[in-house]
This record gives structure tokens, sequence and C-alpha cells, in this order.
């Protein structure tokens, strides 16, 4: 058989396929190679924050998922929110983050559609859509179109979800894509999630200094939704920016901030580098969350975390912040898609509420052992240990999480919006979970509003 590369860019996606049990490795390696997907961006929202972000986000998250993306529709608008990559046009913009135009005659049978037309009837077509802070998606012949567009994070989300429902429609989902659904960032336990649009862009306050912990799938997601937010000046936003580790070659395939090649580099790096540009003030922390880190009093009190691991979350309450978001992600074929976002403030801490007891302990560790034993029935990690005598190979590909980039940037536009929340006043939801596959089920917990505002804030901008 052929050499199989273990960590390879899309080896995170790759496992999403062997895992369900119905490819070889050869044969999933074929079908990542084989899928296209078309991104159109309609004439009435290309000059909305929206509509551009729903657009950039299905491109950045599609070129990572799919092998080729084609461009289409109304490009040559310039960019509102300029960003850390070449261009001035969405169009520029687009090709630079890995899209491509279509060649002659060229056609896909997948399509995501950001605002009205674009319909070709030459295969599945997904529109994203967003009224406000609400964002879902709908079947092309839906007669619902976007709405109010001045939330680029409801953008966000809805552009990822439309990928999302592709990459599950290409996995054999006869339901992807052909539903309306979605939910509202602001009130994610909102019934009526379209109606629950939040209030104006431009009536709320954003966070003025946040700690990140964690720049892989989910930080880098973090770091995309606050390029995207409306801060009026440059220096505005102060991000401290924490992890110890590298990036990888299979970090391509799932954080949408990493270059090809450019790998080797500190995650913190890559942060810095596309933080400054954007004109954020940074301070790099190349360090692990662990029992003795202490925030000073002058230092970002708000923290956002992107962790695998409930270890070092059970950590996020002992360098005293005043405020806590974790998100949290599936990383296996049944729950991949599964996001779960928690708040903490000074009187409801990690460590208590994810305190493990002995009987958890036993659960987890019986958990690995069964989910190794399904893995090894799997034709393609028994094919792959026959083929190429190699068990302890087979062993590391069947340690590979399963991890898609559109479910981190739908989880970082979630996450982001309850900073926003708490910087405004309100109440952020203790917890919130759900699946991209099925939006419309997302749930929620409203937890209590401080007393007081006791971090950092500026009022939002108008973009």
């Amino acid at each position: 058989m052929a050499v199989v590369k273990i960590h390879s860019a899309k080896s995170r996606i790759r496992a999403a396929l062997l895992n369900s049990g119905r490819y070889t490795i050869e044969e999933a390696e074929r079908k990542l190679a084989s899928m296209k997907i078309r991104v159109y961006l309609g004439e009435d929202v290309a000059s909305t924050v929206a509509g551009q972000a729903a657009a950039l986000t299905a491109i950045v998250t599609a070129v990572r998922s799919f092998d080729r993306v084609l461009l289409d529709g109304f490009l040559d608008v310039p960019l509102i929110q300029r960003l850390p990559v070449k261009g001035k046009t969405m169009r520029e913009v687009g090709l630079a983050l890995g899209a491509a135009l279509p060649d002659v005659g060229e056609s896909t049978p997948r399509s995501v559609l950001i605002g009205t037309g674009g319909r070709t009837d030459s295969g599945q077509e997904v529109k994203a859509i967003w009224n406000g802070w609400s964002a879902g998606i709908a079947p092309a012949a839906s007669k619902l179109v976007a709405g109010r567009s001045d939330c680029a994070l409801a953008g966000i989300a809805a552009g990822a979800l439309a990928v999302g429902q592709c990459f599950f429609a290409e996995q054999g989902d006869v339901r992807a894509g052909r539903r309306t659904e979605g939910v509202s960032l602001w009130e994610p336990d909102a019934e009526d999630w379209w109606g629950a649009s939040g209030p104006p862009m431009a009536g709320v306050y954003l966070p003025a200094a946040l700690w990140l912990i964690g720049l892989g799938n989910l930080g880098q997601a973090y770091v995309w939704s606050l390029t995207w937010l409306p801060y009026g000046a440059r220096g505005q936003l102060t991000l401290f920016l924490q992890d110890f580790d590298r990036i990888g070659e299979e970090n391509w395939g799932t954080s949408i901030l990493v270059h090809r090649k450019r790998y080797g580099d500190l995650k913190t790096f890559v942060a810095e580098d596309w933080c400054l540009k954007r004109g954020f003030k940074v301070q790099r922390i190349d360090r692990r969350l662990d029992e003795t880190l202490k925030r000073h009093d002058n230092e970002p009190g708000f923290a956002i975390a992107g962790l695998d691991r409930m270890e070092p979350r059970r950590l996020l309450g002992g360098p005293g912040f005043t405020h806590i978001l974790d998100a949290g992600l599936g990383a296996d074929v049944s729950d991949y898609h599964q996001i779960r976002v928690s708040a903490f403030d000074e009187s409801d801490r990690p460590e208590v509420r994810w305190a493990e007891t002995t009987e958890q302990a036993a659960y987890q560790v019986r958990k690995a052992a069964e989910r190794e034993q399904a893995l090894k029935s799997l034709k393609g990690y028994q094919e792959h240990t026959r083929k190429s005598k190699d068990a302890c190979g087979t062993a590391e590909l069947m340690g590979i999480p399963v991890a898609v980039p559109f479910v981190g940037a739908f989880a970082g536009a979630v996450t982001v919006a309850q900073s926003v929340r708490i910087a405004s006043g309100l109440a952020p939801y203790s917890n919130a979970c759900g699946s991209i596959s099925a939006p419309g089920l997302f749930r929620a917990e409203l937890g209590k509003a401080a007393e007081r505002i006791r971090i950092g804030n500026v009022k939002a901008g108008v973009q």
C-alpha cells in the first residue's frame, strides 16, 4: 500500500471519514481529494459586514474541509473590515485565503449561497442566513433571506453552518441542508431564533482586554471573530495570548490562521502576527497554564479558553480571573459536530463545577478502552494493519482526534458573542450546547449578571 502520512494537513478531517467505518484510508484520501464546493456572494449582502464575514468564513473553513473552493458572485466590492490578508476586495481576499475562480464550464455538486441569487440547480445548495445576532441555514428554495446585517458574528456563524451542512451531505447525511434552522447568538435559548435578533451592534459594548488561553483550533477561531468586531480605533483591544505549543502540519486543516508550509512557529506567534496587523495590542505568554499562573491587577481579568482536555480546564479558576468563558468541542465521529460554551464568574468556579469524582474517572477510562476496541473493528484500521504490518502506526492513526474547522469557527462566534454580553453588563449564558448539524436544537441556561461591570469595555463603532 502507499505510505500513509499519519499527521497530514487534513489528518483530523480524514479521521471523520475513517471513524465512520465507511472508508479505508485510501478511500478517505480519494474522497477528500474529490470534494468541491462553490461559495456565491449575492449583490444584496456583498457590501454588508455580515455578508462579507459569512463569505470569507465559508471560504477559510471550506478550503480546509474540501479540496477545491470556487468563488462566484459579486466579488469586486471593497472589504469593510480590513483583514491581515493580502487584498482590498472580496475577490482578492477570497483568492488569498485559498479559493479559486472557476474554469470555463466548471461546476460543483455543492454550493453555499450568501445572499440572494446564485442558484444553478446543479446539486445541493445551502443558504447562509442571518438577522442581527441570529444565524442559520436554509435550503436554496427557501424564501427566507438575510435580515439585519450589522453583526459580523452572525455572518461568521451562518457561513460556518452552511459549510458544515455541505460537508455532512458529502458524508451521506440526507437531511443536511434540507431544513431551515438556526440559533440566536444573543439569546441561544430562544425558541424563535430568527426573531431573537438582539440589539443593534452600535448599541453594545465590546471587551477592552482579554486573556486567550489556547491558540489552536478554538483560540484561532476566537481571534477570527474578534477581528471582525467594530473596534473604533487601533489599540482599543488588548489581548494576552497564551499557549506553549508549536504549529504542526496537522494544525492547518483545523486552525484558520495557519499558513501552509509555515510549520514550527509558536501558536502564540501566529496569533500575535495576525492581531498586531489588525491593530490590537498584544502580550505573548509562551507557557502552559498551570497551578503557578497568577494574574496581576493590571492584567486582563476576562479569560476565554480553548483547551482540549478537562484537566487544564479545572485550573482556569486559579489565576484570579473575574470572568471566564470556555468552549469545548467533541473529538470523535459521534460528537465532533457538537459544541459547549460555559461561563464562570467569581461565584462559580471551573474546579468546582467540573470536580471529578472517582466514578467519573473510572467512566472515562472505560470509555477510552471501548473507543479503542470500536476503532480496531473498523475496516480502515484493519486494512492498514494488514497491509502495512505496522500495528504501532495503526494505533497512532486511531489516536488522531476528529476535528473540522467550521465547527471551531461557529463555536468561536458563539463564545465571542457571550463576551460582548458580559462587556455590555448583561448576564452570560452559564451553559450553552448543541450541534451544528442541528442548530435548531441548541440549549442554553441563562446565568446571572454581575452587580457592576468589572472589566474594561469600549463602545462598539460603526462599520
